[in-house]
């Protein structure tokens, strides 16, 4: 019976190039809308990417129920 060795490739893995991520612009767009959920009070709130209409006001929803969600002390 003849035994089979593992094939081994040359590899590299500090090359010494490090590469960073593709910009996020680049990769794509986002498909649909993210949520936050929070288990204390049962809310979930939508999180609207920047090129939404209604960005600035939901923006704002979440900084309020964040600080509602810490007891307002930040």
């Amino acid at each position: 019976m003849d035994k089979q060795q593992p094939t081994t490739l040359p590899f590299d893995i500090d090359d010494g190039v490090r590469e960073l991520p593709p910009d996020p612009q680049i990769r794509g767009q986002q498909i649909g809308t993210a949520y936050v959920w929070n288990g204390g009070t049962c809310e979930l709130l939508p999180i609207l990417w920047p090129g939404h209409p209604n960005y600035r006001e939901n923006a704002a929803m979440l900084v309020a129920a964040f600080k509602r969600w810490d007891g307002g002390t930040r």
